[in-house]
């Protein structure tokens, strides 16, 4: 059931995304107001080393772009938590280099602000994940 769910929810983004062709990612300026001093959790639908998993994700972005990162669940080969270092280029896309997540290696998604949400896709524009406006909160929300 699980896993009907997710499809379905995988498959019903997929499917708004290219229907909607006038979407446009944010800017730099756009990117680091909805972004720095936050912590984001996703839907249960992440990517991780290139592969969509049922699971969400918490970060915090911080101001001097230090980020941290936790899953929902310990996923298979990888640790739960990690951190790195985020940073927005200049066309807006958003860059994490993990110390352990993607195997160490920078990563670069474009978010898209929706009525209700950001949504979250790669430089290929494929889905990565999507945040409900509910789950982006000011400050560090992973500090014990």
């Amino acid at each position: 059931m699980k896993k009907l769910l997710f499809i379905a929810v995988v498959t019903s983004i997929s499917s708004v995304c290219f229907a909607a062709p006038s979407l446009v990612s944010m800017n730099k300026s756009q990117a680091i107001k909805e972004l720095s001093n936050k912590t984001i959790t996703t839907i249960s639908a992440v990517t991780l080393n290139g592969k969509i998993i049922p699971d969400s994700f918490t970060g915090y972005f911080s101001k001097d772009g230090k980020m941290n990162g936790k899953l929902a669940t310990q996923p298979a080969d990888n640790p739960q938590a990690d951190q790195g270092r985020w940073m927005v280029k200049s066309n807006g896309m958003v860059c994490i280099t993990w110390d352990h997540w993607n195997n160490g290696k920078e990563k670069c998604v474009n978010f898209y602000k929706l009525s209700n949400a950001l949504l979250i896709m790669n430089a290929d524009h494929g889905f990565e994940s999507l945040v409900l406006d509910n789950e982006i909160q000011s400050g560090n929300q992973l500090s014990s």
